[in-house]
């Protein structure tokens, strides 16, 4: 880049209004894999964001998404049952969650985009299953079955469940930024496609960890372009107000309004809390309109990602429906 145009043939180039915002050299802090480097060249510009009723609800501070419940799922037309039973902007679909197998994201996404329901749809892609090749062809797939959003991660690692090792071609940040290469039309191999629109990029935010590392973490992941972040479960009070001081840290690199989307999980039940305090996540006592309490009083939230917790889909409707009201009497 030279004066804000490319070395190349002088065009725009396409990062400049996201560096210009931050306070220290990107490069400081963002080390790019080679060849996306060498991609950059290629980018003629960004492809219009797709819109979406979560995202325009985002903006005003009251979106709400679910995941998808795949351990309560094993049949097709079960999909149907849980999206004639909510009423969310979103539906989000995790990728083998702690490392147990369970269904393909991208490939549930599209067979959810496929039965033209009101709610859009956003397949989790992470690192650590997939090489480089694998990770394109997913978000092509993304793109062109009509996904409103990915939310791109490192994953948790397979040998949580199975003896199987991670791939990892590209950490968290560099998968944010093939992502937007990808959504502008430049494929890996140099092949320059013809797009119109894109889902939005969100990736992940871990407010249980020390905020000046974790918003240094943020901050590469903006310069690679993510445009919101989903958090890890919050399960307690001091999670709540973790949000606020990492997003204070980023502010000492950046000057962004990045919406931030809480992950919450109902109902806790006991059995659950010991495995969320090994996983390094805190859990407090609170009840979860409390919890929901501390949240709305953050600034930087502006919607919510509710995890039911069952592997009975007639219970997990039956929850999603308890919590929903609850979120409503606090939220609305």
């Amino acid at each position: 880049m030279l004066n804000e145009e490319c070395e190349v043939d002088g065009r725009e180039c396409p990062w400049v209004r996201v560096l210009e915002k931050f306070k220290m050299n990107p490069a400081n802090l963002f080390e790019e894999h080679p060849l996306l480097l060498e991609l950059e060249d290629l980018v003629n510009g960004d492809s219009i964001p797709r819109a979406s009723v979560f995202w325009q609800n985002l903006e005003k501070g009251k979106a709400l998404s679910v995941e998808f419940p795949v351990a309560a799922v094993s049949k097709p037309h079960e999909s149907l049952r849980v999206f004639r039973g909510i009423s969310a902007d979103l539906i989000t679909v995790p990728d083998n969650p702690l490392g147990y197998p369970h269904y393909d994201p991208v490939a549930v996404a599209c067979y959810l985009k496929s039965l033209e329901l009101r709610s859009g749809v956003m397949p989790h892609i992470t690192a650590k299953d997939r090489n480089l090749n694998a990770l394109t062809s997913e978000l092509r797939t993304a793109q062109v079955f009509g996904c409103e959003a990915v939310l791109l991660t490192t994953g948790d690692w397979p040998s949580f469940a199975v003896p199987s090792r991670p791939v990892f071609d590209v950490d968290a940040s560099n998968l944010i930024r093939l992502a937007r290469l990808v959504f502008a039309g430049v494929m890996p191999t140099k092949e320059v496609l013809k797009v119109e629109d894109r889902p939005r990029v969100a990736s992940v935010m871990n407010p249980h960890y020390r905020p000046k590392i974790e918003a240094k973490r943020l901050a590469r992941k903006l310069i690679a372009g993510s445009e919101a972040f989903f958090t890890q479960v919050v399960a307690a009070r001091e999670s709540a107000t973790g949000i606020s001081k990492i997003i204070e840290e980023l502010k000492k690199y950046a000057e962004v309004d990045v919406p931030i989307i809480a992950s919450v999980l109902y109902p806790m039940k006991e059995e659950i809390k010991p495995f969320l305090r090994a996983l390094g996540i805190p859990v407090g006592d609170e009840p979860f309109e409390v919890l929901l309490e501390e949240l709305k009083a953050v600034e930087a939230v502006r919607g919510l990602n509710l995890i039911v917790s069952s592997r009975s889909l007639e219970e997990w409707l039956g929850l999603w429906r308890e919590a929903r009201e609850i979120i409503e009497g606090v939220f609305e």
